[in-house]
């Protein structure tokens, strides 16, 4: 942990000294003249926490697996009560960013911010808005296209460029498509998040993906789509690798509307159902 920072407790910020408004407060005036009042809501100490851990993993170069301090030092650290710091804890495992090792040498571990993490918690809030798999698919036909143009945009290294190409001939290549792994599949719309170059993109892509892929893929027989992808993955991976942003962008849409029609042919009822929290 870092020792530079010291975390300390307060439920709400300092008002401003009398007659200094700052901008914050400015703003606020603002909103009551128009009719509009927001309120910000206050953070429980455990939240206060939960997020100082994260900016200490984060600033001193934690990874994955790695031990965080034992209980006593995190303590005196966050200068905070056993009950609150627990539930801090609490809070980011529920969340996968923090795991609890249990035993005598046991205590809290890195966890990973990870797109199945966020996925299981999307569909929570997903399921609760109402959202049915039919607006997923409407989310897929404007982020996926747009990743493909992304990446297509960018300068692929040659080490990420071996990757894709590798990728769309390890389907291409396949004497039976229908023995195509739906990993192998799958890791094409990987790569193309990842080299986005944009970890909120990244994330939030690849979630969308898990859900669909968990959800609908998985309840079907996807083999009789596996020539289609394949074959759609080389379209759009000649795209990307030729810096054809235009291309790019089609091609994946063009996908994503094949592969969505499939799923909805073979397994139609599910589409209009809301999202299960998994």
């Amino acid at each position: 942990m870092s020792k530079s920072r010291k975390f300390r407790v307060r439920a709400t910020a300092e008002p401003p000294a009398e007659g200094r408004a700052g901008p914050r407060s400015t703003r606020a005036l603002s909103s009551v003249r128009s009719g509009v009042r927001r309120t910000r809501r206050v953070m429980k100490t455990s939240e206060l926490i939960a997020r100082d851990i994260i900016l200490d993993i984060s600033e001193g170069g934690l990874k994955t697996g790695d031990s965080l301090p034992p209980e006593a030092a995190m303590l005196k650290h966050y200068e905070v009560g056993r009950a609150s710091l627990r539930e801090a804890l609490r809070l980011l495992e529920v969340q996968g960013l923090v795991h609890i090792r249990a035993g005598a040498k046991g205590g809290p571990v890195v966890g990973s911010a990870n797109a199945e993490n966020l996925a299981r918690m999307l569909t929570l809030y997903f399921g609760l808005a109402g959202a049915t798999y039919e607006d997923l698919c409407d989310v897929m036909l404007i982020m996926y296209p747009r990743v493909a143009e992304v990446c297509a945009a960018r300068k692929l290294t040659k080490v990420q460029a071996q990757a894709l190409q590798a990728s769309v001939e390890q389907a291409c290549g396949a004497q039976n498509p229908r023995l195509i792994r739906t990993e192998t599949l799958k890791d094409f719309h990987l790569l193309l998040t990842e080299f986005s170059g944009n970890s909120v993109w990244t994330l939030l892509a690849d979630a969308v993906a898990l859900v669909f892929t968990d959800h609908i893929i998985s309840t079907t027989d996807s083999r009789e789509f596996h020539a289609v992808s394949a074959a759609d993955h080389k379209e759009i991976g000649e795209a990307v690798l030729a810096g054809d942003v235009a291309r790019a962008g089609k091609s994946m849409l063009e996908h994503t509307e094949r592969m969505i029609a499939f799923y909805r042919g073979q397994n139609p009822g599910i589409f209009s159902q809301l999202i299960e929290w998994r």
